[in-house]
């Protein structure tokens, strides 16, 4: 990992250059084929706002330099509505946890997910995360990092997504 990679609250004056990783993380999907996970400019920019006033988004920047965002994702603990049903399988525990949403990458850096992971398990050693079925790098990143497949689950809008979960057992 880069010592000059650091995470830090997202705030409303970033709103822009988060957009345009957003954007950036869309067009990469497309070109792995997977088209569908964030269509009509998702995640929603009113979901992001909310994010940040409720202190629970994050980005990825440069040491000394807080404008170069690298990445960005959304960090909960507490309990997430999506996750309170789960189909095909179970939660490998119904402890507390913490959840890893909207992750993006401005395509700046690579290994982007060993920055956000790590960052999560300082806060809480219980973590679960989706991706869409179609995700296949985020799938084989989940399991490099010992993410175990719990089932499925579905997103508000009813779109089902692939549910993991991570337990420290150190």
């Amino acid at each position: 990992m880069n010592n000059n990679v650091l995470i830090r609250k997202a705030k409303f004056s970033d709103l822009d250059n988060i957009l345009l990783i957003y954007e950036i993380a869309r067009q990469f999907m497309k070109d792995t084929n997977n088209p569908n996970q964030w269509k009509n400019n998702s995640p929603e920019v009113s979901l992001i706002k909310e994010y940040i006033k409720n202190n629970q988004f994050y980005v990825g920047y440069v040491k000394n330099d807080e404008e170069n965002l690298l990445f960005s994702f959304a960090f909960i603990i507490g309990n997430d509505e999506t996750y309170n049903y789960i189909e095909n399988g179970k939660w490998l525990n119904e402890e507390s946890y913490g959840v890893i949403h909207s992750l993006a990458s401005g395509r700046k850096i690579n290994n982007v997910f060993d920055y956000v992971f790590n960052f999560a398990k300082s806060k809480i050693d219980n973590i679960r995360i989706d991706t869409h079925q179609d995700n296949l790098i985020m799938q084989k990143i989940l399991e490099k990092y010992h993410f175990k497949y719990c089932g499925i689950i579905y997103l508000k809008n009813g779109e089902s997504r692939l549910a993991y979960q991570f337990i420290d057992t150190n």
